[in-house]
């Protein structure tokens, strides 16, 4: 049998789904968190702008997902890959369960291919509300499913800024 990081955490976002347990936070940080697959999409610049509009003032956090680890020269990006995943599914990085655990008021997944570390990490964190492109599987853990492509940005953005008034989510 073929054993895998992604097939460990595929099976815990299984449970995770069977259990329903959509976690998200009692109370928030003015804060927005976002998760980017970084080999899809690297516009950082976007998605400071994005997260600006949606929270002003609010210090703005990026996990970016890269199949091979590097590091990004960007203020407030971090990049993460498979090697912050051990064996069986659980994660290694201090960064990453300090950002899961991080009660963001508005955690963007900005990407669109599944990728079961973005996917785990967002199911995972407790983020307040959670914002995302339609996937599938994981639209589970979305609060707010923008079906676009990432590269509409502004199609994302105005879709994003319309629900969030509709929902009283901002003003």
């Amino acid at each position: 049998m073929y054993l895998s990081k992604q097939n460990f955490i595929k099976r815990k976002l299984e449970i995770l789904q069977e259990t329903n347990l959509h976690s998200t936070a009692k109370s928030f940080e003015e804060s927005v968190g976002i998760l980017v697959n970084s080999d899809e999409f690297s516009d950082f610049g976007f998605l400071k702008n994005l997260a600006l509009t949606l929270a002003p003032d609010a210090p703005v956090q990026i996990l970016a997902y890269s199949k091979n680890a590097r590091d990004f020269n960007v203020e407030n990006v971090e990049g993460f890959s498979n090697s912050d995943f051990k064996l069986w599914g659980a994660v290694k990085s201090a960064n990453l369960i300090d950002f899961t655990a991080k009660p963001f008021r508005f955690l963007i997944s900005y990407y669109q291919r599944e990728n079961v570390f973005l996917d785990f990490l967002k199911a995972s964190s407790q983020a307040a509300f959670k914002i995302g492109f339609q996937q599938g599987v994981s639209d589970r853990f979305q609060d707010l499913t923008i079906q676009t492509h990432p590269d509409q940005t502004e199609v994302f953005k105005t879709e994003i800024i319309k629900y969030l008034k509709i929902v009283n989510r901002i003003d």
